[in-house]
């Protein structure tokens, strides 16, 4: 499966989890979406700092 496929599945449904956690601390859709959009990019910038580190750690033990 491609690496692009995946992130475009990824991305998305990362947001669509954010509303759903988000929803359940605002009341106006404009916050929620706001907050989910802000949540998101944490953690889509978090998850390609692990797959970094996780390659990086997959190259020091196993090797080139």
């Amino acid at each position: 499966m491609s690496l692009l496929f995946r992130f475009m599945v990824y991305v998305p449904v990362l947001f669509l989890i954010g509303v759903v956690i988000t929803g359940q601390h605002h009341t106006t859709a404009r916050d929620t979406l706001r907050a989910a959009a802000a949540r998101s990019l944490r953690w889509l910038v978090w998850s390609v700092l692990l797959v970094v580190v996780m390659e990086l750690l997959g190259l020091v033990f196993i090797g080139w």
